[in-house]
């Protein structure tokens, strides 16, 4: 989401209508997880730490804009035609996009649907635009293969309703640049959010409020001159006690609300471009669907919500724990580190005043490592469980930055590669990482042991979809070929309990870890290759072994079996046709197979391949 993230040139408080908590940490029990919002007093000395899910993963998803590049900096366009634009080499837009019509017909969300607990589906059926037109909007370009830049669109689930309604914010962007003249070539970002809401008219005065009543991108002055677009979010709600998700030109806006328990949604949008890289989403189960045909690009993504916690700590800095003194000290002396005091956000004044004269907000990337660690040292201060856990139903692809790390198989692969989802308030930046000593693919997540009552474990909940030919690169598998290994371990190395599954549909891996505990686990998948196995004293064909080891032999091939020479006391091969089991281990084969002549391949290539046969 796009709320209350702090301006980098000016200041949104943030103080809330809330019931105090254990150590400073606050929430509203009679308002929704959705509705949670942090309570600060102002004072000086303040210090809070904040891990929040609405908008750690999706910041500004729900507004567009278009900046030109040059050597002055950003620029703000109100089209790729308009004269800054036109005649910029570079420039860079981020567009949500609306629903399908008969004037639209790409770059444009097709449907919108919902399926209950009890199976049955309703289609969403477009109501309005919300806003009816944002501040920095724009017109596109189809000939440059730029699509133009709306506003989030509301649905109606009649059969579908939610605790305040039937209506659903949903916001598809997608991201990208023109770079030396072309936009087409750049790889582009893709985002979904669904999120149930309800409209609501605020008492907020566009002549009072500092944002005036929008979330909106700005232009700003860098020190070094350069202009650069700067995001706003207006605090009105939050100063109220509510939080918007959209605000509209009336000083109406779209309020967040809880997901009906056990449904499931699916967006599917025609896009001029393929999306590129790896999906993150916060998603139950997912599953996607990307099909290029006849130049467009459908992306489908169908899953269920999923509740994740949001971790808070507050405290006057004077009476907080050694060690967090330290960490805040460490990171924010002399430096802005989200001061939250408008009079005070001053280099000048955060350079010379000690942590006691300031008041610091941290709210860390959630697949940062200060997230992890700030996790860590604050459970024993505010409890072990968050404040809120509002349920979410997003997805993104992952930035530039996030994907430096990655795998080569992943990060050298066309289209999009995988996807990961989990609960966890704090997850690794990036894809997996594979680690070739244990060929395995390495995930790390974290949150607190408990739900916000104390007392209900808090169930950790991953998924991992990988494309077939990434898995294939990753671990020399083939998608006929393969078993699963799915692990949970704890830092101190113990396997953690957790139910596991897996399964390949339409080309893609799914492997899920469910059920097992927190504080920072790793969630560890492997894929070897499957193997047949027989007992002592049984035969098995030469063509059922090797097709338990992934290989085919094609009709008519002429196929030639040797004998491993530390097997020949496990197995013997009679006829070139059959495997006998001698003795209890293991059997290797080596089989060559040579493809029959055809007119079109005169000569075909022999491929050899070993086979593994257990005998017990």
């Amino acid at each position: 989401m796009a709320i209350k993230k702090f301006s980098l040139v000016a200041v949104v408080a943030l103080v809330t209508c809330m019931v105090p908590m254990a150590h400073g940490v606050s929430a509203i029990n009679s308002v929704e997880d959705e509705q949670y919002g942090v309570q600060m007093t102002q004072d000086r000395g303040e210090m809070v730490f904040q891990i929040d899910p609405n908008f750690a993963d999706n910041f500004h998803d729900n507004i567009s804009v278009l900046t030109a590049v040059d050597s002055t900096g950003e620029k703000f366009c109100s089209s790729t035609s308009d004269a800054v634009c036109a005649r910029a080499n570079e420039y860079q837009f981020s567009a949500v996009l609306g629903p399908c019509n008969d004037v639209v017909k790409i770059d444009c969300i097709e449907s919108v649907t919902g399926t209950s607990a009890n199976g049955t589906a309703t289609n969403g059926v477009f109501k309005q635009q919300f806003p009816l037109r944002g501040i920095t909007d724009y017109t596109g370009s189809p000939a440059e293969g730029v699509p133009s830049g709306g506003t989030p669109s509301l649905w109606t689930l009649d059969g579908l309703p939610h605790g305040f309604g039937n209506d659903y914010e949903v916001a598809v962007q997608i991201s990208g640049s023109k770079i030396n003249g072309d936009a087409l070539k750049p790889p582009r970002s893709f985002s979904a959010v669904i999120t149930p809401v309800s409209i609501f008219q605020t008492d907020c005065d566009p002549l009072t409020s500092g944002a005036q009543c929008r979330d909106k991108w700005m232009p700003d002055v860098l020190p070094n001159g350069r202009t650069a677009k700067n995001f706003w979010a207006d605090g009105y709600d939050q100063s109220q006690g509510y939080l918007c998700r959209s605000w509209n030109e009336d000083q109406k806006c779209t309020l967040q609300h809880a997901f009906p328990v056990g449904a499931r949604f699916t967006v599917k949008v025609r896009l001029s471009t393929s999306p590129s890289g790896w999906l993150h989403g916060r998603l139950k189960d997912p599953v996607a669907s990307i099909v290029r045909a006849n130049k467009v690009t459908t992306v489908t993504v169908s899953a269920g919500s999923i509740k994740v916690p949001t971790v808070v700590g507050l405290g006057q800095f004077a009476n907080l724990p050694t060690p967090i003194q330290e960490s805040f000290t460490k990171t924010c002396f002399k430096k802005r580190c989200g001061t939250a005091r408008g009079q005070d956000a001053t280099d000048e004044f955060i350079a010379n005043n000690p942590m006691t004269q300031r008041q610091v907000i941290q709210s860390p990337s959630a697949y940062s490592p200060e997230a992890f660690e700030q996790i860590k040292l604050w459970t024993s201060y505010v409890g072990d469980k968050p404040v809120a856990m509002p349920s979410l139903w997003s997805v993104r692809t992952l930035s530039d930055d996030e994907m430096q790390n990655a795998p080569k198989c992943i990060k050298n692969g066309v289209g999009v590669t995988g996807i990961v989802a989990t609960n966890a308030s704090a997850y690794s930046e990036g894809p997996p990482s594979f680690n070739k000593a244990t060929s395995t693919l390495n995930y790390k997540v974290a949150a607190m042991h408990y739900e916000k009552d104390g007392v209900t474990p808090f169930a950790g909940q991953y998924t991992l979809v990988l494309r077939s030919d990434i898995a294939e690169c990753l671990y020399d598998v083939t998608d006929t070929s393969v078993e699963s290994e799915i692990s949970v371990k704890g830092e101190d190395g113990a396997e953690k309990t957790a139910s596991s599954a897996f399964k390949l549909t339409n080309g893609w891996f799914t492997f899920t870890a469910t059920g097992f505990s927190h504080s920072a686990p790793t969630i560890k998948v492997k894929l070897t290759r499957s193997y047949a196995k027989i007992l002592k004293g049984r035969s098995i064909s030469v063509a059922s072994a090797a097709k338990k080891n992934g290989i085919k032999i094609p009709s008519g091939a002429a196929v030639r079996v040797v004998v491993s020479s530390k097997s020949k006391k496990k197995c013997s091969v009679s006829g070139q046709r059959t495997v006998k089991a001698i003795a209890k281990g293991t059997c290797l084969l080596s089989i060559s197979v040579t493809p029959k002549k055809t007119k079109a391949v005169p000569r075909p290539k022999t491929k050899v391949s070993t086979v593994k046969i257990v005998i017990s």
